[in-house]
């Protein structure tokens, strides 16, 4: 029995909530945690193949996970994400006091045995402190599939050309590459008034977004010809990354114009 105890004891303080815990989101976390990690030359990206957070730099695979509170549903979370991510920490509100007791060393020792790293935000700061570094977690001992979603992780990061989500949202569309990439021709689309699957290939885009049409936004009108099915065909909520796509196509055609009337 008393090994029992001990075992679970440290759980009620770290379930514990801290006044003025409540009025927090998990998204209000993210800022400081993205800062932290670009500050430090990894390539940040938010919810990312369910993960909150993820850090990449030189191929090595960082998880975060976002909550308001150390609870047993975060640890969880925690050691899931190391079927997939080279290192993990947990990032939650900075308490108003830190104090290292017996119960917070306790804290740091099993957070040490699950290899976990820990990060405490100060959310009115904007700023990231790490608490703990975790332990580099060896993937190879992990089964073939962990490996295969890594790479996934990795490559839907570096095709984002853009964060467009916020770390710990819930139950909402969030921006993956292939949405990205949608939004792109859609732009392209408002700029050039039509396009042929050639247009999206010369701009590194796949030709098949306008055939495959996943999200219902095209319309074909003519031999090769897409245009969008109405001029509210996008939902509102991604007009400012559509706005942004469509200056830098309007920019890249602007310099390709002065780079040809330069030649003759």
């Amino acid at each position: 029995m008393r090994q029992s105890s001990f075992l679970f004891w440290p759980f009620p303080c770290i379930i514990r909530v801290i006044k003025g815990w409540d009025s927090l989101k998990e998204t209000d976390l993210y800022m400081p945690v993205k800062t932290y990690f670009e500050d430090r030359g990894f390539l940040v990206r938010s919810e990312v193949r369910d993960i909150d957070v993820v850090a990449v730099k030189e191929n090595l695979l960082v998880g975060i996970e976002l909550k308001k509170g150390l609870t047993l549903e975060l640890l969880t979370q925690g050691t899931l994400r190391q079927k997939t991510c080279d290192l993990v920490y947990l990032a939650v509100p900075k308490p108003k006091r830190v104090v290292k007791n017996r119960s917070f060393t306790n804290l740091l020792y099993m957070l040490k045995r699950l290899e976990l790293g820990l990060l405490y935000v100060d959310v009115e700061k904007g700023e990231a402190v790490e608490v703990l570094e975790p332990s580099l977690y060896d993937l190879q001992k992990g089964k073939r599939s962990s490996l295969k979603e890594k790479v996934r992780i990795l490559k839907e990061t570096e095709k984002r050309s853009v964060d467009g989500n916020k770390g710990g949202s819930r139950g909402k569309k969030l921006l993956t590459a292939y949405r990205e990439d949608a939004l792109r021709a859609a732009a392209l689309i408002r700029v050039k008034g039509h396009i042929s699957p050639k247009d999206l290939k010369e701009r590194g885009l796949k030709g098949t977004l306008l055939s495959k049409n996943y999200y219902q936004w095209f319309e074909k009108v003519g031999h090769g010809k897409y245009a969008l099915k109405s001029t509210d065909a996008v939902e509102k909520v991604y007009e400012p990354l559509l706005l942004g796509f469509m200056m830098e196509y309007e920019k890249e055609d602007s310099l390709q114009k002065e780079t040809v009337q330069a030649e003759h």
